[in-house]
């Protein structure tokens, strides 16, 4: 008999775990509303990936039932989703809290209980215009959606801009939060993580991995991430096992099991955490390839057993022998490529490319700037390993140098 499993979105990214998936044995059901998906699954249902009702209805319709063995997405709107449909499978299901997206200012909330959160943060209807103005005269300040995903909305203050620049980046980022709300924060300076967590039924979560979050040169006021670097030789195994412990504090502190969680943290210059925000999903090549070739241990295949009821170990698979990264192109924003490259070109050739796409490294191109996720994945990205000694950072960064200098003739 045929085993299913459905993916919610059609990003391309997400090509990761459709290969991965039918790896794994699964025909594989694409969910999304475009008409024509930038993927190809093996089954196609066009419908909103929030419609839950709906897409168990056309399952149901397509005989179906008994057939999926889970159900699976990398965006934030499509966890209730998921969640519904991991419970139609018979599967073990997160929290009921989870059945809606959780909003950054729950999540401070949360972390604020369990004395994990340590910097300024207000909503923007807990202060005064007169209060707000004051302390962007004092600091350094972010204001982002309550609700959003992808930088999108996000704007950085400098300490004592204008009451213009703070009433546009309000109305930013209101506007591009799903509930109309927005968050103004202490702009805290330091190392920014990703930590790859899987909690299962039973109160055990494991640290899968951690990534060191690199970020474009040429984004506008924003902070968009470009290169994810896992098992980095940059910090000791202490550290990286400190990392891991804080990770798991801010999953339970949620009150999150049965999925993955994806956390975004920083590092203060005296060595503390601060938790950014965190998701009830993982990522595209993330949740296929770079966590698992990092750690060790396969995270979507664990993923899928904690869906069927198996325990986990608790702890974390940190600091193995390889290293993973996600490379993402900067490309310097007003510039003209004028010969054909790709970073695969210069890369030590101890490194291992799992997949590639340069479909957006074109010859006579005019490159913008840019500003969110969505526009930085138009250029393409590598997904990487090597033992870590030889997937560094700086070999990667020199890599791209060369191929910066041939794709816009630097030299």
């Amino acid at each position: 008999m045929k085993k299913y499993f459905v993916l919610l979105g059609e990003n391309p990214l997400l090509w990761g775990q459709v290969c991965h998936l039918r790896e794994l044995g699964y025909d594989v059901i694409l969910v999304a509303w475009s008409e024509k998906p930038r993927i190809q699954g093996d089954m196609y249902i066009q419908m909103d990936i929030k419609n839950a009702d709906g897409i168990i209805r056309r399952l149901e319709e397509l005989g179906l039932k008994g057939k999926v063995a889970g159900a699976l997405s990398s965006i934030d709107l499509a966890a209730p989703t998921v969640n519904a449909i991991n419970g139609w499978c018979g599967n073990k299901t997160m929290p009921e809290k989870f059945n809606r997206v959780l909003s950054k200012d729950e999540m401070r909330e949360a972390w604020m209980s369990a004395q994990l959160f340590n910097r300024l943060s207000v909503r923007d209807d807990e202060i005064s215009w007169a209060e707000l103005f004051s302390l962007s005269q004092k600091m350094k300040l972010i204001c982002k959606p309550d609700v959003a995903a992808s930088s999108r909305g996000i704007t950085i203050l400098e300490k004592g801009q204008s009451e213009i620049a703070l009433k546009n980046a309000l109305d930013k980022a209101r506007q591009t939060s799903f509930n109309g709300k927005c968050l103004v924060e202490e702009f805290v300076e330091g190392e920014e993580f990703t930590v790859d967590m899987l909690g299962d039924a039973y109160g055990n979560v494991n640290c899968y991995g951690s990534s060191i979050q690199y970020h474009s040169k040429y984004a506008l006021h924003n902070h968009v991430t470009v290169i994810h670097h896992w098992n980095s030789t940059k910090y000791d195994a202490e550290t990286w096992n400190r990392i891991a412990d804080f990770g798991i504090q801010c999953y339970k502190a949620l009150g999150l099991h049965s999925m993955f969680g994806h956390l975004e943290i920083i590092m203060k210059a005296d060595g503390s955490f601060t938790p950014v925000e965190m998701g009830a999903r993982s990522s595209g090549f993330i949740c296929s390839h770079t966590v698992w070739k990092a750690s060790g241990r396969d995270y979507l295949a664990d993923y899928i057993k904690v869906l069927h009821g198996e325990k986990i170990q608790a702890g974390n698979y940190m600091n193995g022998d390889n290293a993973s990264m996600w490379f993402g192109y900067d490309i310097p924003s007003n510039s003209d490529s004028v010969q054909a490259a790709d970073i695969t070109q210069f890369l030590d050739p101890r490194i291992s490319v799992l997949f590639e796409n340069h479909d957006g490294l074109r010859v006579g191109e005019h490159y913008d700037t840019y500003i969110n996720d969505g526009d930085r994945d138009k250029f393409g990205y590598a997904i990487l390993t090597a033992p870590k000694e030889i997937l560094t950072i700086e070999s990667v960064e020199a890599a791209e140098n060369q191929f910066l200098d041939v794709f816009l003739g630097r030299k």
